[in-house]
């Protein structure tokens, strides 16, 4: 009975900082609009504002273009001291693509999954917070695969069958309420 109240009360609280919070995104926004739409500052302020964010983009960019240039040396340091043959046969690069092509994928998308699945092993690897990270990763999939199938059983032994949406989101509901 006392972690039900426990329980009740912990949401109560998350509701009164989301909605807290919602006040103070929403009082932030504004202020921000009103300090930007001002009849008499504001324009300059946006051109300054503009300003900054071209400035950032021409940083991001050089950034960039270093960090490409950097790991296209190192990659053609790598390639001429390796005595692999490597056109003999399609590299991993190639094949993906052709992959992708098969399935209908730009090349942009295929990239900036490529992009986001080295960010996402970076994030996941890191030496100092990566074992905490993968941690916390476990124990949300256990518990998303825990009620999932909890869900599922439950649903499977009241009779409803996934070809039937109506009974299944009916089921659902029931067992959230």
């Amino acid at each position: 009975m006392r972690v039900c109240r426990n329980h009740a009360t912990q949401g109560r609280e998350k509701e009164k900082t989301m909605k807290t919070l919602w006040l103070l995104g929403g009082l932030g926004l504004g202020a921000g609009l009103m300090y930007l739409l001002d009849p008499e500052k504001g324009e300059r302020r946006r051109d300054l504002v503009r300003g900054q964010l071209a400035a950032y983009g021409r940083q991001t960019e050089d950034l960039l273009d270093d960090t490409t240039r950097t790991l296209s040396r190192q990659a053609q340091g790598f390639l001429t001291k390796a005595r692999v043959p490597f056109r003999s046969q399609p590299g991993f690069g190639e094949r993906l693509l052709t992959q992708a092509q098969h399935l209908g994928m730009s090349l942009g998308l295929l990239l900036l999954g490529c992009i986001g699945l080295g960010a996402g092993l970076v994030y996941m690897l890191k030496p100092q917070q990566g074992p905490q990270r993968r941690a916390l990763l476990r124990d949300k999939a256990s518990a998303y695969w825990h009620k999932t199938d909890t869900f599922l059983r439950s649903a499977v032994n009241n009779g409803v069958s996934h070809t039937n949406g109506r009974k299944m989101e009916d089921a659902y509901a029931a067992q959230n309420a």
